[in-house]
């Protein structure tokens, strides 16, 4: 069939199109959940150089100590021979000197000088006062450059080594000690990187030319760490991992692309499935009887409308009715049903004129005259009283009252019955029922279903019987399904009528004779005949 193979090829479509999303979508993923990794790790490496820069700190602050006061004379043999045991003993430090008033004096290395030797250009000074000397050509290293700390009359020169054993593959880092106050910066290892002194105090993150930075800062002294890693080396030494995440991604959006497509297309090939099926009258109705309660004689049917697609799956009701009304059917479905069921039972309404019929309709059938012609040209045709047609409008729909009533007068007028269905789940409102001067009105099976129940809603149905038997209203319960609930009923002393499967199940217009025999046969049905006409006569 040419549109169940385009549909087919619709769905495909679709579901190759939730395909590409979906790994687009999983390489978006991918590549978001990579970075943030990679961020998450750049903040512990920056957390782990802070903990190994405070250590340094320590280290240097203890080599200062030494020397204020110092036990040995300054610049003195024994004073030297401190220096070089330090320096020895010590992973992060080349050189320990002694200074005053900005002059070099001696050193482990050179010993003391015969002439002092100015210190070099100041770079910055710390918060601590400590001096920095950055980038310095080093005395007992003439070819050499490094980076000298002074303060308290000694000097430091630092190990260009000194985080070597921290570093790692593809992530680069630079420390720094900082003067916020004053806004310097010298740089003391690592990288050199792009960053500038605001943005490292921040102890950010941001993503700079295709570079992941992180800076974090020491809390206890004057240094700063950050870290940079390529995103593009984040990526490419994860391909194997965004496959994976296009992979998954492929295969849900596949699995999601296919489901909406088949939903959407279902939903749009039932509407004109629906449409056809109006047109073609292919429909088909069932009648679920309705019984007089305690006779439990037969008092009528309910039109039910029953429809399957073109693939012979069977549509639930609501889904097809709430469809009609979507898209503006709901009037043509209300005139199959009206049409076909008086059709259908005309014949047994002629000869039983104590049946009723009951037709659902929607509020907007009662506008315009097409509801009154339908019932008008088919009713006169089958030949039946307009008193056996109860028109069944849900309370949902009594929500316009203006619309509603008049439609519902001219109705009355006419001689037609009008039922509220599915009583107690919508907009009930005494003021309503008093209005629109209904028959009789439908409690829904939710109430039914409490009967024998702890549920809270168990109290709700006693009160709708009371309610209705003091507005003068006939009431119809529907869902009865077990035995308890109809004698649950009985027992209320109050007559009623009831439709469920305790009764019967839904048939055929040429079913529904025998099963009226059957009930009329019945010895409750006769005994309650009898007690029911009985009470009449008096």
């Amino acid at each position: 069939m040419p549109s169940l193979r385009h549909r087919r090829l619709s769905i495909a479509m679709l579901a190759l199109f939730g395909a590409l999303a979906g790994a687009a979508s999983g390489y978006w993923l991918g590549h978001v959940t990579l970075l943030r990794t990679a961020n998450a790790g750049l903040s512990s490496y920056a957390s782990d150089l802070i903990g190994h820069s405070d250590e340094y700190a320590v280290e240097l602050g203890n080599i200062r100590k030494a020397f204020n006061p110092s036990p040995y004379p300054f610049c003195s043999r024994q004073e030297i021979t401190l220096m070089q045991t330090l320096t020895f003993r010590s992973l992060q430090v080349k050189e320990i000197g002694r200074t005053h008033e900005g002059k070099f004096y001696c050193s482990a290395f050179v010993g003391r000088l015969d002439v002092p030797k100015p210190l070099p250009p100041l770079t910055m000074t710390t918060t601590g006062g400590t001096h920095v000397y950055s980038d310095s050509r080093l005395t007992f290293a003439p070819t050499a450059t490094g980076t000298i700390l002074e303060g308290g009359d000694v000097d430091v020169v630092l190990s260009p080594n000194a985080f070597d054993h921290w570093n790692r593959p593809h992530v680069r880092y630079m420390v720094v000690v900082v003067n916020g106050k004053t806004g310097q910066m010298a740089y003391l290892a690592g990288s050199r990187l792009d960053v500038d002194l605001p943005w490292i105090l921040a102890q950010k993150e941001t993503r700079k030319g295709g570079d992941l930075y992180r800076s974090r800062c020491s809390s206890r002294y004057d240094v700063c760490i950050v870290t940079e890693e390529s995103a593009s080396e984040i990526l490419q030494g994860n391909r194997a991992l965004l496959l994976e995440y296009c992979g998954m991604g492929g295969a849900a959006g596949f699995g999601l692309g296919l489901a909406l497509g088949q939903f959407y297309l279902r939903r749009i090939g039932l509407a004109q499935q629906f449409r056809r099926a109006l047109r073609r009258g292919t429909l088909e109705l069932v009648y679920q009887p309705i019984l007089e309660l305690p006779s439990r004689a037969c008092a009528g049917a309910e039109a039910l409308t029953r429809w399957s697609d073109e693939e012979g799956n069977a549509i639930s009701p609501e889904i097809f009715v709430r469809m009609a009304e979507d898209r503006g059917l709901i009037g043509q479905l209300t005139s199959f049903v009206v049409q076909r069921s008086i059709e259908e039972v005309g014949w047994i309404l002629r000869k039983n004129p104590e049946l009723t019929l009951s037709i659902n309709i929607a509020a907007s059938d009662l506008e315009g005259e097409a509801l009154f012609a339908l019932l008008d040209r088919y009713v006169r045709k089958a030949g039946i009283r307009p008193r056996q047609i109860a028109l069944e409008l849900t309370e949902r729909s009594t929500a316009d009252l203006d619309v509603v009533r008049r439609a519902v007068l001219r109705l009355h007028h006419e001689g037609y019955q009008i039922h509220i269905d599915d009583f107690g789940t919508g907009f009930s409102s005494l003021a309503y029922l008093h209005e629109l001067a209904v028959d009789a009105i439908k409690v829904d099976r939710t109430f039914t279903r409490t009967i024998g129940t702890d549920a809270v809603t168990a109290s709700i149905l006693p009160q709708i019987l009371s309610l209705a038997e003091s507005l003068q209203l006939e009431v119809i319960v529907e869902g009865v399904e077990t035995e308890a609930q109809a004698e649950y009923l009985i027992a209320t002393g109050k007559r009623m009528q009831a439709q469920g499967w305790c009764f019967g199940k839904p048939v055929t217009a040429s079913q529904l004779p025998k099963y009226q025999e059957q009930r009329r046969g019945s010895p409750d049905a006769s005994h309650a005949n009898d007690e029911v006409a009985a009470s009449r006569s008096e």
